[in-house]
């Protein structure tokens, strides 16, 4: 499989024999990023009973997987997608309420993809272009075209803005705060993305946690592994994992 950086976009092929979560430095641009090879171009998160469907056509990446386990929490059913041909697929035959989707998809450009669902799907699902790489060092502003899509988000907005933005545009009132008390956002992100990084390419094994014990047990070297990229990211916020699991337990 390939797998691309999320800052500079340099793409890097796994032996699709591993399936642990995975610490990769991009030899281009120095950036450490996680990943989980995984040879299936979907992974399916089931939601609750009246949960709307959503699709998330992303490259793997932390802003993915902060958007995954918001929109898991607000019980929608997701289908999350690797590549935009497999997405236009999804969007044909399940007709979800929701796309968020990367410009930069690999197989089908985002661009591309949402042009062709407003071609050819009669009622099309509310479309949100995806900010396709963020640095807090470069100036934010709005693209100066949405290519058809609904609505823009960038990776620089808080989680409770991202989950009024969802909420908004699939008319639910809100219900969740994304919150953790004493931990800042920053850290509280990094260890959410762990987490959904594995929710979304083993929801099997994900499906046997019952208690954070469980999690440290049956994800024992990827928990280990996901501990280190917080501590090089956010020193000392590595025990926020363990509050994630118990947080998304309460919510299950």
């Amino acid at each position: 499989m390939f797998v691309q950086c999320p800052n500079c976009l340099k793409r890097y092929r796994l032996n699709e024999s591993q399936a642990t979560l995975l610490r990769i430095r991009c030899r281009s641009c120095s950036t450490e990023f996680l990943v989980s090879p995984s040879v299936q171009s979907r992974h399916v998160l089931a939601g609750s009973q009246e949960g709307a469907t959503a699709i998330v056509a992303d490259i793997q990446r932390d802003f993915r997987n902060v958007l995954v386990d918001l929109l898991h929490r607000l019980g929608l059913h997701l289908i999350v997608t690797e590549d935009g041909l497999t997405a236009l697929e999804d969007v044909r035959a399940l007709k979800p309420r929701l796309l968020l989707v990367n410009p930069y998809l690999p197989g089908l450009m985002g661009t591309e993809l949402v042009t062709r669902i407003r071609a050819e799907v009669t009622a099309p699902p509310t479309i949100i272009l995806l900010g396709a790489i963020h640095s807090s060092k470069r100036y934010r502003r709005l693209p100066n075209s949405l290519y058809g899509a609904d609505d823009y988000m960038d990776e620089g907005g808080t989680d409770d803005a991202i989950i009024r933005k969802i909420e908004y545009h699939l008319q639910i009132p809100h219900t969740i705060t994304p919150q953790l008390s004493g931990a800042d956002e920053e850290a509280l992100r990094l260890a959410r993305c762990v987490f959904a990084d594995l929710l979304v390419y083993d929801p099997q094994r994900m499906a046997q946690v019952k208690s954070p014990d469980d999690f440290f047990r049956l994800f024992k070297e990827e928990a280990a592994e996901g501990k280190r990229y917080i501590e090089t990211r956010k020193r000392g916020a590595s025990g926020l994992l363990q509050e994630v699991v118990a947080s998304y337990l309460r919510g299950a």
